[in-house]
């Protein structure tokens, strides 16, 4: 059997809804939705975390950052030698990596910062991968790396262009227009490089492309000259909190912009929501509210047009019938839901549900899958259609689930925060009806029946009704917990 290419492509900060054929008539994502329409449409795949760096190494490696030690955005992976780049290549895959990674800290010395030539030569060994072209960061502060060399040798004037001017003074989502062109967008870099791959690429090695998409992560800047944008007219209301019941404090903090002067942030400011940002004010204003969100899903439509130059390019050169391509995002945008902006220690759909779009022609026929699956999966997923052998990880391999084949024995699936070690961090476990989230060390907690309040209002976890549900969720998430416990062999009794 022939070994399949894989196209991994990971976006930021894309919620569910993001994706047109998820519902979402406002958009104009053809080629999302053509992925949708041409193979399996994963309708509640979790992230394993809500924040970056975390969710990116669970990926990568088949495993929860109670494993992997990268606990939040400034961390890293303690072992890397199992990196799913790692296993493929050592299985004689030629594996290459454009747009952002977001693997290690962004300090100074990380490798992700390393020089780039003039030539924009990708750098070379790069955790697994025999090829990389790296940018970090978003928008404005996202033109570095090797983005920033394709725009010097494009004759871009990018110190000229790389300014967002503003809709509203003082806004945390910076929305408003770009004057970078779409034609120099990250993501027309990140189409334009992977064709040069494909174009180069010997047909006769199986190759492992990943790429990481920036967008829709806030700075919500649109290129001045896009299009393709959404009517905020058209756009549905967003979720309010004037129901929610048994709120935990820190989601309280984190709406009114008061958690990083509170006992719950740690020597940084929380992940994913720095600052003191009055959510609840913000997105009380109606003209704030559908503006950003009107930009952030129209980010949505630019990355979309990027991607279908990818696949266009797949099929020209021959390579779509052999592709395995993976579309997701490595977490949510909570965009004005419960009144929040942005992400970080929260647990609700918005924040935690992602997009996940699996098409192998010949092999995997059309099909929406209802089950809860993991980022996490993924890993196992991939090794296994490319016949390697997989290591013990958390993830379990969903190929049985596409072809056809009953719903995973898991009940559901693990997410995991952690602010700091000693800070505010839960566990949350998440099934076909319940969501329940475990905050170690706090008297509060949050359960929700998501089948009879799919929109999280109302909080059971301290409701009598619903403690017999808390205590099998407690147990099944005990159970998922102990069965990712490292075990050595046993070869005999003592």
């Amino acid at each position: 059997m022939t070994r399949p290419n894989i196209l991994l492509i990971t976006s930021d900060q894309q919620r569910y809804d993001a994706v047109g054929a998820h519902g979402s008539p406002f958009l104009t994502t053809p080629h999302l939705d053509s992925l949708a329409h041409e193979g399996v449409t994963f309708q509640r795949t979790y992230c394993p975390n809500a924040v970056c760096t975390p969710s990116r190494l669970s990926l990568m490696t088949g495993t929860f950052l109670s494993r992997h030690g990268g606990y939040n955005i400034g961390c890293t992976a303690i072992d890397k030698t199992r990196f799913l780049s790692v296993m493929l290549r050592a299985a004689g895959y030629r594996t290459h990596h454009i747009g952002k990674a977001h693997w290690h800290p962004w300090n100074d010395s990380s490798p992700e910062k390393a020089p780039v030539d003039e030539h924009g030569t990708p750098w070379r060994d790069f955790v697994g991968f025999d090829t990389a072209e790296l940018t970090t960061g978003h928008v404005t502060w996202g033109v570095t790396g090797h983005y920033a060399r394709w725009l010097e040798r494009r004759g871009i004037p990018r110190r000229e262009l790389n300014q967002i001017t503003p809709l509203f003074a003082q806004d945390p989502n910076e929305t408003g227009t770009w004057g970078m062109p779409s034609a120099n967008h990250s993501s027309a870099w990140i189409a334009e490089r992977t064709t040069d791959f494909l174009e180069r690429h010997d047909h006769r090695q199986p190759f492992f492309l990943n790429l990481g998409f920036q967008d829709p992560h806030h700075p919500h800047a649109v290129p001045f000259d896009f299009e393709a944008r959404v009517d905020q007219d058209q756009l549905p209301g967003t979720i309010s909190s004037e129901t929610d019941t048994d709120v935990p404090e820190p989601v309280q903090l984190l709406r009114s912009g008061h958690i990083n002067s509170s006992r719950y942030r740690g020597p940084f400011e929380i992940a994913g929501n720095s600052g003191t940002h009055d959510w609840q004010a913000y997105f009380s204003d109606p003209a704030r509210e559908r503006a950003t969100r009107a930009h952030y899903y129209s980010l949505v439509n630019l990355i979309d047009q990027q991607l279908g130059i990818i696949l266009n390019a797949l099929k020209a050169l021959e390579y779509e019938r052999d592709t395995i391509v993976v579309f997701t995002s490595d977490h949510g945008d909570m965009l004005g839901d419960h009144d929040i902006g942005q992400k970080g220690p929260l647990a609700y759909e918005s924040v935690l549900r992602v997009p996940l779009l699996l098409r192998y022609p010949g092999h995997v026929e059309l099909r929406a899958l209802e089950h809860p699956v993991s980022l996490v999966d993924v890993y196992p997923t991939l090794l296994g259609y490319a016949g390697v052998p997989c290591p013990r990880v958390d993830g379990i391999d969903l190929r049985s689930y596409l072809h056809g084949g009953p719903a995973p024995s898991r009940p559901g699936v693990r997410v995991e925060y952690k602010e700091e070690p000693d800070r505010l961090r839960y566990k949350a476990w998440i099934t076909t009806h319940y969501k329940l989230v475990v905050y170690p060390g706090e008297s509060f907690g949050e359960l929700y029946d998501l089948n009879r309040d799919p929109h999280e209002h109302s909080n059971r976890f301290h409701d009598p009704d619903f403690s017999a549900i808390k205590a099998q969720l407690l147990t099944q998430l005990l159970e998922d917990l102990e069965r990712s416990e490292p075990a050595s062999e046993r070869p005999s009794r003592v």
